[in-house]
């Protein structure tokens, strides 16, 4: 396994992206409105690391379809996640998607049967995140699902390989393997 740089990417307008390197201290930056600064910052991890990212599938619950009003969202929400897989693609950076339930469960952070609010379990993501992660000086609700799906990431690179290779789009293997 050649990466030494994970990128985890929380897509949507709140969303964030969490960055692990090797040897470095971990970063999380905001989503960028612009999708070419972060076509630019992939490049620069590109062209100085072997980066991989992990980004959370988009996740549409039946109730976005239910509900009057939303399409217009759904529709931008839909577009704003292929120009960001687009983005990464062009930028040359080998990106695995992942469904939420995924990483969520791989890490443990769901609880069956659970009635907590969405407030409750995006807090305790958070303080997971923290405890994770005690470097970053900021863990929000912005950072705290990118920085758990950035760890996801590491975790499978050491553990599952497998699930890696079967994520990851063939023409990326040579990159990472």
């Amino acid at each position: 396994m050649k990466a030494d740089c994970v990128i985890g990417i929380d897509p949507g307008v709140q969303g964030g992206i969490a960055i692990w390197v090797r040897g470095m201290a971990t970063k999380t930056v905001k989503m960028p409105r612009d999708l070419s600064d972060l076509r630019e910052m992939l490049e620069y991890y590109a062209e100085n690391y072997c980066p991989v990212v992990f980004l959370e599938k988009l996740n549409l619950h039946r109730a976005d379809l239910d509900e009057g009003g939303k399409v217009f969202r759904l529709q931008k929400l839909l577009e704003n996640f292929a120009e960001l897989k687009a983005v990464i693609e062009v930028s040359g950076v080998p990106y695995v998607l992942v469904h939420p339930m995924t990483w969520q469960s791989r890490l443990k952070l769901r609880e069956r049967g659970s009635e907590e609010s969405k407030s409750e379990r995006k807090k305790r993501y958070a303080d997971n995140a923290r405890w994770l992660y005690p470097d970053v000086k900021r863990v929000t609700l912005w950072n705290a699902d990118a920085l758990l799906i950035m760890h996801f990431g590491r975790w499978v690179l050491v553990n599952d390989l497998k699930w890696v290779r079967a994520n990851l789009p063939e023409r990326e293997h040579e990159k990472l393997f």
